[in-house]
């Protein structure tokens, strides 16, 4: 059982990411965060009992984590917010690439390290594929992975910030009701 415990958080996370993704849902601001936040974690947990990263590794990540708030922030400008006038539930219509793009590099994160290292925390190259870049592919898999996290952050924020003024709508409605 042990031998599958470094695929848990990939698994839950693929989970999560493939669900979400896959119909139009309510946005329920009380949690926006909440999603955004586990993948985040989730991401941070993939770290968890690895070595310090390299120097070209960190330079990735100082890249990713920018880049990947970017877009998100851009790519929440994209999404369609509906908003019922009765129930004032708001509903936003996901973008399949963002799904396609979280999922993706979720794989692509487990996939490098299983066919560099031999699998999730084994320090011991697999030796089919003990290429002399292995550090820097597995670097690039970990920055892959933060860039997800900082797009689903950012894009947290600005659908925080588009939601506002329709529920601000919404209340303005309600107080004043026609006689």
């Amino acid at each position: 059982m042990n031998q599958f415990a470094p695929y848990i958080a990939p698994a839950v996370a693929l989970f999560f990411i493939i669900r979400r993704g896959a119909k139009s849902r309510r946005v329920k601001v009380s949690s926006l965060w909440r999603y955004p936040i586990v993948i985040a974690l989730l991401c941070v947990a993939t770290f968890a009992g690895k070595p310090f990263p390299d120097l070209l590794s960190l330079a990735m990540f100082a890249l990713a984590i920018p880049a990947g708030a970017a877009l998100g922030w851009f790519s929440a400008q994209h999404v369609e917010l509906t908003m019922d006038a009765q129930t004032g539930t708001i509903m936003s219509k996901p973008t399949p690439f963002g799904t396609a793009l979280t999922a993706g590099a979720f794989i692509v994160r487990f996939v490098v390290e299983y066919l560099v290292r031999g699998g999730p925390g084994n320090g011991a190259p697999s030796p089919a594929f003990n290429v002399p870049h292995s550090g820097a592919l597995v670097g690039f898999s970990e920055a892959l992975l933060l860039f997800v996290a900082a797009r689903g952050l950012a894009s947290t924020w600005h659908m925080w910030i588009r939601t506002r003024p329709l529920l601000e709508t919404h209340k303005a409605s309600q107080m004043v009701k026609p006689e």
